[in-house]
């Protein structure tokens, strides 16, 4: 009986019997070939069901008593690591999506349930278990190629090199003996690592990586068919590994162009360690631990590249951030718009990682929601989201998160997110200001003939402080919140001069100026004329004009 035959086998957890009746009826999932086949209401009994029924699928609420979801979905991963978990959750609080991360949950939906969100998860569940179905028989087959070119005695004798100091005269006597050829007495070592770069393989299970470890190997194995005395195979964790033993051969070169031709002719990320070249063979396995060593450097400088451990700087970070003091400067650079400021925090979060560490990229993901989550309360505080955008926001995040595997990457997306908001950000502000610059303008224009007219006077009136006005005043316009009042004073002045019914006291107090004196000094500073003088002119154009008009009347 074929494997893909099989209907996907579905159970439901949920402490309300309402919401796994929601489920159940929610879509069709005979069109999913997906059965139910069992329904739970705490996480003991749902335990016993899968152990009992090895479902595909787990859908589980969170929030259950005695033993929440989260909690019974780590429990479930411990056991039966392949069946897929979705989270139901009536709370959109981030922190459930950071925990789901570090478990290894495959989904999350926010109650109540929509059908659409359901469909679609089903679809893609269908996908990745379909996938891994099919691959078995694939991978069989190509497990077997393996098995007929690499015999198991020899792949685990290379193995043995790897982890074991033997001495050169016992390897060159064992190889022989083998079939294997050693002919220098150097030796250096390349591990290789390969990811899809395919959204669709992200999510599946170990025959992916299988199938595409031994489509990277023979496309290998090509490369250097013919080159004497290096040999391909596995280590005890799957990774591909080059061991050199001939002298004439530059394998950092060789690990270049392999590079680029494994990339050029697949959609793979390929990451290569090489250890430094030994004197000895009985060193292969320094090379071996170094070419790890550098390999671990991919999380930080990213895909498609090959390390030298020579090359790599290994050192104890002492620049050791408080999270606390690191989030509230994220805070406030992101409420004031300062891109350049909270783009560069963003490498400091990541200065506290421990890259040898096993779980660097988990700690990785879980920095990158912190950052996220406080980037989405800032849009919230200052109106440019509401809440119901902002969770559909951080779904997508989340989704997109879980595609990243290396810290160059994440810092993009980071940067990238941190751009769009601190746009918008910069967009309401400039919106802000704008609206208060009118306001402060039309009151100045209202009250121009108050004589105790002022920038506190202003603030107050428009819930400001007067600091911040003054600033506002400066930027936008160009010149400070005194120079503006006094042109505008004298602007309104010199159209009454023009007019000529008022005289220059009544003019400044009808301008708010209460003292004639000073506003014939103002007149004078800002026109290069006296009161009198600038009269004159007004009169002497005026008898110009009307013997204009006379003349033109004449004729």
């Amino acid at each position: 009986m074929l494997v893909k035959s099989k209907k996907i086998r579905v159970v439901v957890v949920d402490d309300e019997p309402l919401e796994i009746n929601l489920i159940k009826k929610c879509i069709d999932w005979e069109f999913f070939n997906m059965e139910i086949v069992g329904e739970a209401q705490n996480a003991i009994s749902g335990m016993d069901l899968v152990e009992e029924l090895y479902p595909d699928i787990l859908f589980t609420d969170i929030n259950m008593p005695i033993i929440d979801g989260i909690k019974f979905s780590e429990m479930v991963i411990q056991r039966r690591p392949k069946t897929k978990i979705v989270i139901l959750s009536g709370y959109d609080d981030f922190d459930y999506a950071q925990k789901s991360i570090k478990i290894g949950v495959l989904d999350f939906l926010l109650k109540p349930i929509n059908n659409d969100e359901v469909f679609k998860t089903a679809s893609k569940l269908k996908n990745i278990i379909d996938y891994e179905r099919k691959s078995y028989n694939e991978y069989n087959l190509l497990k077997k190629q393996l098995s007929d070119s690499l015999p198991y005695i020899k792949e685990k004798f290379l193995i043995e090199l790897l982890s074991r100091n033997f001495e050169t005269e016992k390897i060159i006597d064992k190889a022989s003996f083998l079939g294997l050829r050693f002919k220098y007495e150097s030796a250096q070592v390349a591990a290789i690592e390969v990811n899809s770069s395919s959204m669709d393989d992200d999510n599946v299970n170990n025959w992916t990586y299988f199938i595409r470890n031994i489509k990277t190997m023979n496309m290998i194995k090509e490369f250097f068919e013919r080159d004497e005395f290096i040999y391909i195979f596995y280590d005890t964790l799957n990774r591909i590994i080059i061991l050199n033993n001939n002298e004439n051969i530059d394998l950092f070169e060789k690990c270049e162009i392999l590079k680029t031709k494994i990339i050029d002719n697949t959609q793979y990320f390929v990451s290569i360690g090489l250890g430094g070249i030994k004197k000895h063979m009985w060193e292969i396995h320094t090379s071996y631990k170094e070419a790890l060593d550098a390999l671990k450097y991919r999380v930080t400088v990213g895909n498609n590249v090959v390390i030298l451990y020579d090359h790599i700087n290994i050192s104890n970070n002492n620049n050791i951030y408080n999270i606390n003091e690191l989030n509230e400067k994220m805070s406030f650079y992101l409420k004031s718009g300062l891109y350049d400021k909270a783009a560069f925090l963003v490498d400091q979060y990541f200065q506290n990682i421990d890259l040898n560490s096993k779980n660097t990229l988990k700690d990785i993901r879980v920095i990158v929601m912190n950052i996220i989550a406080i980037n989405f309360k800032t849009l919230i505080a200052m109106g440019i989201y509401n809440t119901d955008e902002i969770y559909n926001l951080q779904i997508e995040s989340f989704n997109e998160i879980l595609l990243l595997d290396t810290l160059p990457d994440t810092i993009k997306f980071l940067h990238k997110i941190l751009f769009e908001s601190i746009k918008s950000i910069n967009a309401k502000q400039t919106s802000q200001i704008d609206d208060i610059i009118i306001k402060a303008k039309k009151y100045i224009d209202d009250n121009l003939g108050d004589n105790e007219l002022s920038l506190s006077l202003i603030a107050k009136h428009l819930y400001l402080n007067p600091s911040y006005l003054s600033r506002m005043f400066k930027k936008e316009i160009g010149i400070s919140f005194v120079e503006y009042l006094t042109k505008i004073r004298m602007e309104k002045a010199i159209g009454l001069l023009k007019e000529g019914y008022m005289k220059a006291f009544e003019i400044a107090d009808s301008i708010g100026i209460s003292d004639p004196n000073y506003f014939s000094t103002c007149f004078k500073k800002y026109t290069s004329l006296s009161i009198s003088e600038y009269k004159k002119i007004i009169n002497n154009n005026r008898l110009k004009y009307n013997g204009y008009v006379k003349m033109k009347s004449a004729n």
